[in-house]
């Protein structure tokens, strides 16, 4: 839940700002990347523990996710796409 808060109140600053409604989702594309590393972790943690022997998909693997981090990656995009909508119906294209 906080990810979605702090993914919000940077799309609040990116449209003070005046930045195009397409930065609202920097955030969410951090937030994902950040949620893939960890998901790599929880794979390497499950299996052996060793970097070198993972696949490149480890962080993609279904098993290495858990609800909550599905939420923290999904919530996110959630919030920064109504930021974008808002911010496009507020001010157009």
């Amino acid at each position: 839940m906080i990810h979605a808060a702090l993914a919000l109140g940077t799309c609040i600053i990116i449209v003070l700002v005046g930045l195009n409604w397409t930065a609202c989702f920097w955030p969410a594309a951090f937030y994902l990347g950040r949620e893939i590393a960890q998901a790599e972790y929880r794979y390497i943690q499950a299996h052996g523990g060793k970097r070198n022997s993972c696949p490149w998909y480890c962080g993609f693997s279904p098993s290495a996710w858990t609800a909550k981090s599905v939420i923290d990656c999904l919530l996110p995009w959630v919030v920064c796409l109504a930021a974008a909508i808002i911010d496009v119906v507020l001010r157009g294209w």
